[in-house]
């Protein structure tokens, strides 16, 4: 475990969170780099925009909702004075959750103001969220926080106690926490390793379907599923608990369903369709006029075969006279 700082050089530190969290989002780029075959976006015009606005607005939702669900941390930031106290909330806390939502809302703006399908950014970034993610927690592992339970405390509700299988020697904690040095059980690392495999599994989904929004609904889902399921192995209370369930948790329920519905409905969706069938039926409302013309046209041309069966009907006569003729001469 390093701390906060990466290193320190005199009274300046390198942010052990940040380099892990800037290595992440390098990763993450490329990877969307390597992906942009299957995708019918264009790369530089499209998806380096929805990187940028989803990063930034992602920044400000992880803040956000960490400001929310520990606002005791407005009264202690402004003890060593005013710079200190804007440094101290704008480097520590921060919840993944509201990250995710801002990126959300971050890549509906661009796909809006590209008229693109907001699913066509989706399931491209969606892999590549789990990568900066995966060393977010790398971040966390190192920094001391988002910790799981100390050995001999109870998890999953209180339903088992936590034997030490796997603990990390935690030797300082957060001064907010009031925990002391313990072995605990490496929850950041467990998510960091299940981010990655999840990582490998959406890409592997990306370029066998081409069903539209379903590696977004399966990334939804499964992340859900496993996030409300870690939360009961976690032992930091500054994350928030209402009721029996902490505030991850609660969001989860949410994610998951959306996560659901988005599957059933990418059964009808297939990528580059929904958006030009809907960009088709705008520039077809011109022309009802042009159907209603067309039936007349059917209706003339049956007059010609009418009359042609005429004809055939005067000359069945004809024999009728000759064969009365030859009865004469007989």
């Amino acid at each position: 475990m390093l701390g906060t700082f990466l290193f320190k050089i005199g009274d300046f530190g390198v942010p052990t969170m940040g380099v892990c969290v800037l290595v992440g989002a390098v990763l993450a780029v490329l990877l969307s780099w390597l992906l942009r075959k299957k995708s019918t976006l264009d790369w530089n015009g499209e998806v380096v925009d929805a990187i940028i606005l989803a990063v930034l607005l992602g920044f400000v939702g992880m803040k956000v909702l960490y400001w929310i669900v520990t606002p005791d941390v407005f009264s202690t930031a402004f003890k060593n004075g005013v710079f200190r106290g804007i440094l101290s909330l704008l480097m520590e806390g921060m919840v993944f959750y509201g990250g995710l939502i801002g990126g959300i809302i971050g890549i509906i703006l661009v796909a809006r103001k590209k008229k693109k399908n907001f699913f066509e950014f989706s399931d491209l970034m969606a892999p590549c969220f789990c990568v900066a993610h995966a060393f977010g927690r790398i971040g966390c592992l190192l920094v001391g926080c988002c910790y799981g339970v100390a050995k001999g405390e109870p998890m999953l509700f209180g339903a088992a106690t936590y034997q030490g299988t796997c603990a990390v020697y935690y030797p300082e904690l957060p001064n907010n926490e009031g925990a002391g040095p313990a072995w605990r059980l490496p929850v950041p690392l467990m998510e960091a390793v299940f981010l990655l495999v999840l990582c490998a599994v959406l890409v592997l989904i990306y370029r066998k379907s081409k069903k539209l929004g379903k590696v977004t609904g399966w990334y939804l889902v499964l992340y859900a599923l496993w996030r409300f399921g870690i939360e009961g192995f976690r032992g930091d209370k500054i994350r928030g608990v209402y009721g029996l369930f902490s505030t991850s948790q609660w969001i989860s329920f949410g994610i998951l369903i959306a996560g659901i519905v988005i599957l059933i409905l990418s059964r009808k969706w297939k990528r580059g369709e929904p958006f030009k069938e809907f960009r088709e039926e705008e520039l077809k409302v011109p022309e009802p006029e042009a159907p209603a013309e067309e039936p007349e046209e059917p209706a003339g041309e049956p007059e010609a075969p009418v009359e042609e069966p005429e004809a055939p009907v005067e000359e069945p006569e004809e024999p009728a006279e000759d064969s009365d003729s030859d009865g004469g001469d007989e």
